[in-house]
């Protein structure tokens, strides 16, 4: 019998294959796409939200806050869905109907009318859902309801 013959320490051995699991699995994960980092929450509110009507037009004010506030320059970059009390679901872009959206330094200002909601006729005291994300980082810088007050 040969007796010079010497084999890995079984030690050593599962290092190896841990190592090449590591590797394998680095390798997945590179074509996979998981080594990007996931996008961190901007420091960006939406408070003291307000809807107030004026015959049949309505206009929304929210006061913008936040550390990271100042990113916020672009009304294009907001998805805003307003859930009215007595109708469907709308989704506001600027300047598609009789719908704007704009940034006046601390405010964000989104105006329209009945017909922007689909005539949902909002009146004193309705009840709106409004959500409001930021599409660069996907996310929800307001979701709350809103009493339609006349002025």
């Amino acid at each position: 019998m040969l007796k010079d013959k010497k084999g890995v320490s079984p030690v050593v051995g599962v290092i190896l294959m841990v190592a090449a699991t590591i590797v394998i699995a680095a390798i997945v994960m590179g074509f996979l796409g998981g080594f990007k980092a996931p996008k961190k929450p901007l420091d960006i509110q939406l408070a003291n939200g307000e809807l107030i009507l004026n015959k049949s037009n309505w206009t929304m004010t929210f006061t913008i806050a936040g550390s990271e506030a100042n990113v916020l320059k672009n009304p294009s970059d907001l998805e805003v869905t307003v859930y009215p009390q007595n109708g469907n679901p709308v989704t506001l872009k600027n300047g598609t109907n009789n719908c704007t959206i704009k940034i006046e330094g601390s405010i964000l200002v989104i105006k329209g009318n009945n017909s922007t909601l689909n005539n949902a006729n909002l009146q004193d005291g309705s009840k709106v859902r409004v959500i409001i994300k930021y599409k660069p980082t996907g996310q929800i810088l307001f979701d709350s309801v809103l009493i339609a007050r006349e002025e």
